[in-house]
């Protein structure tokens, strides 16, 4: 094999590795979505009772935190177009519980939500009355009550 044959082979070879990579590349951006961030807050009047939370998915447990006024957990990640990321926390404050879903749908956070469908942030504030929701516009709204 001459010089050339061996320069144009490896050539050939190093634009086809580029131009698989740009189609994978292209894919994996159609299959997925923006990222996502979830935060929950605690905004429960001074002196109260610390507010424990638990926050998982099916694939990924968030674990157990306990949040002193104003003191936040947090997480992110990608929404994959063809399944269905549903997050959920349970709250304890002094004793008083609830469980829900903090996350069940790509569009304003959770289905049926007052939320721009475009948003991309689902925070929780956690007050005495009860659980508010709100995006990353600033538009908020209670959700439950304790």
């Amino acid at each position: 094999m001459s010089y050339s044959n061996i320069k144009a082979t490896l050539l050939l070879f190093i634009l086809s590795i580029n131009i698989l990579q740009v189609r994978s590349n292209k894919l994996k951006d159609f299959f997925v979505t923006k990222k996502f961030h979830v935060q929950v807050v605690n905004s429960l009047p001074i002196n109260s009772p610390i507010l424990r939370v638990h926050c998982a998915s099916k694939n990924d447990d968030i674990g157990f935190h306990d949040l002193v006024k104003d003191g936040q957990i947090e997480w992110s990640f990608r929404e994959q177009v063809l399944s269905n990321t549903l997050y959920f926390c349970h709250f304890w404050w002094g004793s008083k519980d609830k469980a829900f879903e903090v996350f069940n749908a790509l569009h304003g956070c959770i289905k049926d939500s007052q939320l721009d469908g475009q948003t991309r942030l689902c925070r929780w504030s956690v007050t005495d009355i009860g659980f508010f929701l709100e995006d990353d516009k600033g538009k908020k709204y209670i959700t439950s009550t304790w």
